[in-house]
């Protein structure tokens, strides 16, 4: 009875050190490092793929109409943006999500700064309510100021996209 007893409390505490030694839940996963930029909301870092939470930017192939009816690359006018606000910097992504295509949806950060806030709040991107209603009065602000996007006519990426796949 004995044996039986130390064998039980022996495979406790086996079953007890193995399962300290999991990979952390996905919901807390993170990585940290520098950003190789895709475009204004997708990025890699770490390795890691990643669509940033809560804002959507404009495709890579989108364009805008200036004021005076002139064509404006919007969208790698983002990518270039986010680019140049990443670049020397290292960003922090805690993992919000899984998005359909695999990628980690996450919540990043330049030191304590939220990055999409400071993405919607200088016009480079837009939020997306579909997903998250943390940045709508931000862009309302620069909305109103006409700052980055917003001093052009625009379509939102969402809609944009939609038009593509209907012609």
């Amino acid at each position: 009875m004995y044996r039986i007893v130390l064998t039980l409390l022996l495979m406790a505490g086996i079953y007890t050190a193995m399962r300290s030694f999991e990979a952390p839940e996905p919901e807390a996963a993170g990585v940290q490092g520098a950003a190789y930029v895709h475009d204004g909301d997708t990025f890699t870092v770490a390795g890691v793929k990643i669509r940033l939470f809560g804002i959507d930017a404009p495709e890579m192939a989108q364009t805008c109409e200036m004021p005076d009816g002139t064509d404006w690359a919007c969208g790698r006018w983002s990518r270039d943006e986010v680019r140049r606000i990443l670049t020397g910097q290292d960003l922090r992504c805690i993992q919000q999500d899984r998005d359909r295509y695999g990628r980690m949806v996450a919540r990043c950060f330049l030191q304590d700064q939220d990055l999409a806030e400071r993405l919607v709040r200088e016009g480079i991107v837009f939020s997306y309510a579909r997903y998250s209603r943390d940045y709508i009065g931000v862009e309302n602000r620069a909305k109103a100021a006409q700052r980055g996007l917003w001093q052009a006519k625009t379509v939102a990426p969402a809609e944009y996209r939609r038009q593509k796949r209907e012609n």
